[in-house]
């Protein structure tokens, strides 16, 4: 079993975590239990077991594997300690298991943990803000003999429909929702039930080198936003600056736009009901809390500056926003993946379908989003950071390469290998194409060249990102090629894209234990239907008949999504989360309105 594992890492092949997990299920004897403590005083019981190993590769590939596990759950999950249970006659699982605490650094400052670590920082920033102290995580071993029984996980059951409460309170309301992404920003506005104001702005954060420079643009474009929608409201329509809501409009001339708005609105400037939103990072209670993903990497390399600080004003982001709702109105504020699970839910519940065991969705972007909502209309207070999943403990050569460079599979913040970041998003692709098109499809490989789309940086092959980010355009470029023909080697690109979401089904599954079990997807990749398709083929390959569902025009069901189906020049992919987060923002009027339904926890 072992050497069959390690000979195909050799050959530089996947070796998913989930396979491994199910072999070593099976044969193993060796015993590995954890107990985590969660975040709410409840404990998951992972009792693993582990196969007998020769020393050398053996050893380290079972080695790998225990922190692999460990690092998904923590990532996922988090947790306010681990507790292990094994043989204390087991030499090499007493090393293993002792040696926890400095693979994790749990001693280590945040500013100076990497790998494992890096974990720990989101987990004791999540702590903080869940108990407003810093958390005394560790990892605490003891004899298997002394294993204490652990209670399954609660059922938790519909508690109501909150969904179609949020239909009323959106029809008399100012709101804008938006959709916070590492290549662009996406914005709608409501008015009154109406789809009035749509905006795309591209970005590249992860190049900031201060907060500054991601806070600041959100609120310009939420100034702009106000300022337009005042104008339409009044029915002064015709002043709206149109220039400055044009994608490719540069921040300077947007600006102007905005000054002169807002002063030809005059009396007429009012701020919104609501705003809902959605950010790329860790949200616990409305407040941005993880700081470790690929678009705060910039402020984290900037040596001149206290990152803490400087990442303490991104947290404040809704306080800022705050300044631009009405007395008594409302700034909600989650991760891009939940965003997607409450808008599948949201248009699902408003057409009748079952909500009763909640919703999983993923958006497949710059990074793999995850968005999970419980059966009784709730989010999980958890990191919920699956794009850091180590899903293949294989592809040993593309370990080689460094995080910048495409074909590696070494993660951009933690430099682990076989993270979901690589696999499951616009890098799988791109990675997948430099690994594969050389041998399989040289023309394709040279058009890529030819078009500028890779580059040879040094000793790097990259994607460039400026003067022009070309991310996008390389993306559609291999979606094209694959949906050309269902036997070309870009379709196969798409295929093994899908592979990876089935290796991260399998994970949520095992480590979360959601009710539901199909997948929603959003995100460029599944807007067309061939490559959606594509990815599902892949996916069955790892998990036969598992369920993926594409957010598409079918989603369209609640009056705002349907206005957004048949506008001219937008689409239900482009914009359906921004398009949720309208009704996200809606949710405090509803449970004022209706009996104090808590949905989540007011702030």
């Amino acid at each position: 079993m072992l050497e069959a594992f390690l000979k195909r890492a050799e050959d530089d092949s996947a070796v998913y975590i989930g396979e491994v997990r199910t072999a070593f299920q099976r044969y193993g004897t060796r015993h590995f239990h954890c107990h985590v403590v969660l975040y709410d005083g409840s404990v998951r019981r992972f009792p693993l077991l582990l196969p007998g190993c020769a020393a050398g590769a053996e050893a380290d590939f079972v080695v790998s594997y225990i922190h692999a596990m460990l690092y998904n759950i923590i990532s996922s999950l988090g947790a306010a300690r681990i507790d292990i249970y094994i043989d204390p006659s087991d030499s090499g699982l007493n090393a293993l298991a002792n040696s926890l605490d400095d693979v994790f650094q749990v001693r280590t400052p945040k500013a100076g943990r990497t790998g494992y670590g890096k974990c720990l920082n989101v987990n004791e920033r999540t702590l903080a803000a869940l108990r407003c102290s810093e958390g005394d995580f560790g990892f605490f071993i003891h004899d298997i003999s002394e294993e204490p029984a652990v209670a399954q996980p609660k059922r938790i059951f519909q508690a109501g429909n909150v969904y179609m409460k949020l239909l009323d309170v959106a029809s008399d309301k100012m709101v804008m929702g938006m959709d916070v992404g590492g290549t662009d920003v996406k914005i709608v506005v409501s008015v009154r039930d109406e789809l009035v104001l749509f905006k795309e702005f591209d970005w590249f954060p992860a190049s900031f080198g201060r907060a500054g420079q991601l806070v600041d643009p959100l609120i310009s474009l939420t100034r702009l936003m106000r300022a337009a929608a005042s104008l339409h409201l009044a029915g002064r329509c015709s002043e709206i600056d149109n220039t400055s809501l044009e994608r490719n409009v540069d921040i300077e001339r947007m600006e102007r736009g905005i000054s002169e708005m807002e002063a030809a609105a005059g009396l007429d400037l009012r701020d919104f009901d609501a705003i809902g939103l959605c950010f790329p990072d860790v949200v616990i209670r409305n407040r941005i809390i993880g700081g470790e993903t690929y678009k705060t990497r910039g402020m984290r390399e900037n040596k001149a500056l206290d990152y803490e600080e400087q990442f303490s004003k991104i947290t404040g982001l809704t306080d800022r926003l705050a300044s631009y709702v009405v007395a008594g109105g409302a700034v909600m504020n989650i991760n891009d993946g939940p965003m997607a699970a409450f808008t599948t839910a949201m248009e699902q519940a408003v057409a009748g379908q079952d909500v009763s065991k909640g919703f999983f969705a993923h958006t497949l972007g710059t990074e793999l989003g995850a968005g999970w909502i419980l059966p009784d209309g709730s989010i999980p207070e958890i990191p919920l950071e699956t794009y850091n999943f180590i899903v293949d403990l294989g592809s040993s050569r593309q370990k080689g390469f460094e995080p910048d460079d495409i074909r590696s599979i070494n993660n951009f913040n933690t430099e682990l290998a076989g993270t979901l970041q690589k696999y499951a998003c616009q890098s799988g692709v791109f990675r997948l194409a430099a690994k594969m098109l050389p041998d399989t499809d040289p023309s394709v490989w040279e058009e890529a060249f030819d078009k500028g789309l890779f580059i040879r940086h040094g000793d790097k092959l990259v994607v460039p990102t400026e003067p022009v980010d070309l991310r996008k355009p390389c993306l559609e470029f291999f979606m094209e090629k694959a949906a050309l023909s269902d036997r070309s080697s870009c379709a196969e690109i798409l295929r093994q894209v899908g592979e990876s979401l089935g290796a991260c089904w399998m994970e949520t599954e095992y480590i979360l234990y959601p009710e539901v079990k199909e997948r929603t997807l959003f995100g460029r990749l599944v807007k067309n239907p061939v490559c959606f398709h594509l990815l599902c083929e892949g996916a069955d390959r790892v998990v036969p008949g598992l369920r993926l569902l594409a957010a598409d025009e079918s989603l369209a069901n609640t009056p705002l999504m349907r206005q957004l189906e048949a506008h001219p020049d937008y689409t239900v992919a482009q914009f359906a989360q921004a398009v949720g987060a309208v009704y996200y923002g809606c949710l405090p009027f509803a449970s004022r309105m209706h009996g104090g339904y808590v949905y989540m926890e007011e702030i």
